[in-house]
């Protein structure tokens, strides 16, 4: 079915005899977000070149796919090789170019400097880049290259990670992965991270209560990044209760504690954009009422939490984000804070995401909880929230805290006793408010 040129889809009725300008359009997909394809054999309309017999058509395909396949080792600065994949098909000669990780991509010449050929994808036709474009670029790079860093390794193992691509039928190669450049070269930290032999762990933690006093359980996962995923959801799913309400119509209505695809965005997103050059783990903590997760490493500069939730988004470890989306980790890049919250609209706790010098932190609240069952105001949250991790503390201290009314904090602690949330401790003067476990 013919698809109309757009920013991923090019149509070429042969190799120009400029050849710079199909090296253009290979730039311009190279430094584009999601890569590209180029058809030759095909006008702008989608029909295909008649040849006076297959003879010579297998010929000057074979012709078209020779020249494209040695540009790939030294037409291009940053190496282009492994991005781009040249196949023969019936009707045409297919060229797949991923996007490249070391943007900005230029195709050389005799006499050009380095920020000359600079192309990008402009809708379905190509453009230079501006300088500003290419600044940008620049910046993107240089604030996000760790993953691409060398390790001291030559030899990998993929078992996990091979598995998963053997089940979706496609095939692991850890060049065009962007792990390594070639057979003999040093793996990266990208590469190193999803093998088997990924040093950082995770943690996760189940309290008893609403505070850190009682473990019930407490697990460590290893392995490649993807199989802590993999763990990490599968410990969480396993306390992911289910509750059962019967509607006024009389239907049956079935309801997780924490939604499928909140746990999921939120777990994955604590490992994609961990800052690994920290020593720190991701933790993941459930409590009776919320499951925190934490991954080190605040926010990539420039960005806020504010940003996010519009779905401003930077990659930390973008060698690592490619590889993990070919493997159906990562939905639809960028809208993850958005899906979170689209989950937990109809529901007056909701999530709450905490950005600090070294952590980021991602609060889901129990929607099955009795917090979530009760109309609250915002002075009954304030005092819960004072109130969490086992704090106890007097009207006095509250209403000081929180810059409350005498008579109001008074109304809102007894409310808040008469729905069970809280407790008293001790009596007259002494007295002290703690959350009810």
């Amino acid at each position: 079915m013919y698809i109309l040129e757009n920013e991923n889809i090019e149509y070429k009725i042969e190799i120009p005899k400029d050849t710079n300008k199909l090296k253009a359009e290979i730039v311009s997909f190279l430094n584009n977000n999601d890569g590209g394809k180029i058809f030759i054999g095909f006008d702008d309309f989608g029909k295909p070149v008649k040849f006076n017999n297959y003879q010579d058509k297998i010929k000057t395909f074979k012709e078209w796919e020779e020249i494209i396949s040695n540009w790939t080792s030294d037409a291009f600065e940053p190496s282009a090789r492994g991005l781009i994949k040249v196949s023969i098909e019936n009707d045409y000669v297919l060229v797949n170019i991923s996007s490249g990780l070391e943007k900005p991509y230029r195709y050389k010449t005799k006499k050009d400097s380095h920020f000359d050929n600079i192309y990008i994808r402009s809708g379905s036709t190509k453009r230079k880049a501006s300088k500003d474009e290419i600044t940008r670029m620049l910046k993107r790079q240089s604030a996000h290259s760790y993953d691409n860093e060398k390790t001291s390794y030559k030899i990998l193992n993929f078992g996990y990670a091979k598995e998963i691509f053997d089940n979706l039928k496609r095939d692991f190669d850890d060049i065009s992965l962007g792990f390594k450049r070639n057979n003999t070269d040093l793996y990266n930290y990208a590469g190193l991270i999803l093998s088997d032999g990924n040093p950082n762990i995770a943690k996760l933690a189940v309290y008893d209560g609403l505070d850190v006093v009682e473990f019930k359980d407490k697990k460590e996962f290893k392995g490649s990044v993807a199989k802590q995923i993999d763990n990490t959801l599968e410990a969480i799913g396993m306390r992911n209760s289910k509750r059962v309400t019967i509607k006024a119509n009389g239907q049956r209505e079935e309801m997780l504690s924490y939604p499928e695809v909140a746990i999921r965005e939120a777990v994955v997103n604590a490992f994609v954009h961990r800052d690994y050059t920290l020593s720190s783990d991701v933790k993941i903590e459930l409590y009776d009422n919320r499951l925190t997760i934490t991954s080190p490493g605040s926010l990539p500069e420039g960005l806020t939490i504010e940003d996010i939730k519009h779905g401003a988004n930077a990659k930390r470890n973008p060698i690592l984000v490619q590889a993990l989306d070919k493997m159906n980790y990562i939905e639809n890049y960028g809208t993850g804070i958005r899906r979170i919250l689209s989950k937990y609209k109809d529901f007056n706790m909701q999530p709450e995401f905490e950005a600090t010098e070294n952590q980021f932190i991602v609060t889901l609240y129990d929607r099955s909880y009795a917090t979530n069952n009760i109309s609250l105001n915002e002075s009954q949250k304030l005092i819960l929230k004072y109130l969490e991790n086992g704090k106890q503390a007097s009207r006095q201290e509250i209403q000081d805290a929180l810059g409350l009314k005498k008579s109001h904090t008074s109304e809102m602690l007894s409310k808040l006793k008469q729905e069970k949330l809280i407790n008293t401790l001790g009596t007259g003067r002494s007295t002290t408010y703690i959350i009810n476990h």
